[in-house]
């Protein structure tokens, strides 16, 4: 009974031991021969052509205005011609005194945000501060897109009827309204091509206006002083420009006063002679 017993724990451990192992292999095969998942594909997404236009207003004290405009056309000039291209510079200098003043910019879109960020560091050195920035981002995504496809359809047209009169098929009046289709086609073609040039352009250097406003020094004794003396010599000029005036007025009008006056004495002369008759 005993043998009996041993015996069948043993198969019965056999048994465990069997389906043990074949539940692993069931687990682990499908594990094996399963594909590797692929990656998955990034979405393609088309980026917006943009032209960014910047636009920055300074506040600077009246004496650093000029140096510091000058500073950030010298920061342009560094550059060089292929990154940054002056378009205009213009300030008001009137009696000594800086007016306000505007500087224009070409700046490669890449290095614009340095250029912005490196002029306002300039200002603040300066003891100056921003008034206002604005960046504007004009998108031209679609006229780029359409401009290449009417260049396409413009290329197809010219090719389709340039070979028309390259084989020379067709009637005389065929072949030479052929022609003016080619040239205006061409025409079109010439436009189409500037006006994408001009919309690269834009894309690749940025637009960067710089207005520059005076800030006014702070009033001294010195400074009262100088603006009472330039209000009395304001006033005194104008008493002697008055004055001047008033006798250039009586100068050209003397000899018709002396005629006007003669006039009425004569004519008095006569009416007391007329009644004295």
């Amino acid at each position: 009974m005993r043998k009996f017993l041993v015996l069948g724990f043993a198969a019965l451990l056999a048994a465990c031991s069997s389906n043990d192992g074949g539940g692993s292999g069931q687990q682990d095969a499908p594990t094996a021969e399963a594909p590797a998942t692929p990656g998955a594909e990034p979405l393609k997404v088309a980026l917006p052509q943009l032209a960014y236009r910047y636009t920055l207003s300074f506040l600077l004290p009246d004496g650093r205005l000029a140096e510091t405009q000058e500073a950030h056309r010298a920061l342009c000039e560094q550059l060089g011609p292929a990154r940054c291209q002056l378009v205009a510079l213009t300030r008001d200098d009137a009696e000594g005194r800086a007016g306000s003043a505007v500087l224009k910019l070409r700046v490669a879109a890449a290095d614009a945000p340095y250029f912005t960020g490196e002029a306002g560091r300039q200002v603040a050195a300066a003891g100056g501060r921003a008034l206002n920035t604005n960046v504007a981002g004009d998108d031209v995504s679609k006229d780029l897109t359409d401009t290449a496809a009417r260049i396409h359809q413009r290329e197809l047209l010219v090719a389709r009827v340039t070979e028309t009169l390259r084989t020379r098929k067709g009637t005389v009046g065929e072949l030479v309204e052929a022609e003016r289709n080619v040239a205006g086609a061409q025409e079109e073609l010439d436009k189409a091509r500037a006006w994408q040039r001009e919309l690269q352009g834009r894309v690749a250097m940025a637009e960067v206006e710089i207005h520059y406003q005076p800030l006014a020094a702070p009033a001294s004794g010195a400074s009262v002083g100088a603006a009472l003396g330039e209000a009395a010599q304001g006033s005194a000029t104008m008493f002697v420009w008055g004055l001047q005036l008033l006798l250039s007025l009586a100068i050209y009008l003397l000899p018709w006063a002396a005629v006007f006056g003669a006039g009425v004495a004569v004519a008095t002369l006569l009416r007391r002679r007329n009644r004295a008759a």
